[in-house]
């Protein structure tokens, strides 16, 4: 069976990390940026060049600053959790403000985690 893109995934995946209405605040544009994001993370999976993250930075830039920390997650969904920080920072994107800490990842809630 064929694997489905990771546009087309990654909304179920962040409920199941962030919880159901994590997504609430995403307008459409929001939710398009979102999808190009994770997109984008996988070219940057097999193609490493920074051309490639800073298309990432210039699309999660188009959201809404409220919504940038589901790209950031979102990076896990497609490579790994400690991807997350070193990606955003050569995307160019400085500090997220992440407020939730993902139900699955090393220190989450689902893992024994604080």
């Amino acid at each position: 069976m064929k694997e489905k893109p990771y546009c087309q995934t990654v909304l179920p995946w962040l409920k199941a990390n962030l919880g159901k209405h994590c997504l609430a605040p995403l307008t459409s544009t929001d939710a398009k940026a979102l999808s190009a994001a994770v997109q984008i993370i996988a070219l940057y999976a097999c193609a490493r060049d920074q051309s490639v993250l800073d298309a990432f930075g210039g699309v999660v830039e188009l959201m809404q600053s409220s919504t940038q920390h589901l790209a950031y997650h979102a990076i896990a969904h497609v490579m790994d959790w400690s991807d997350r920080d070193p990606i955003w920072a050569d995307a160019g994107l400085g500090q997220t403000a992440v407020r939730l800490k993902c139900a699955y990842e090393p220190t989450g809630a689902m893992r024994g985690g604080a």
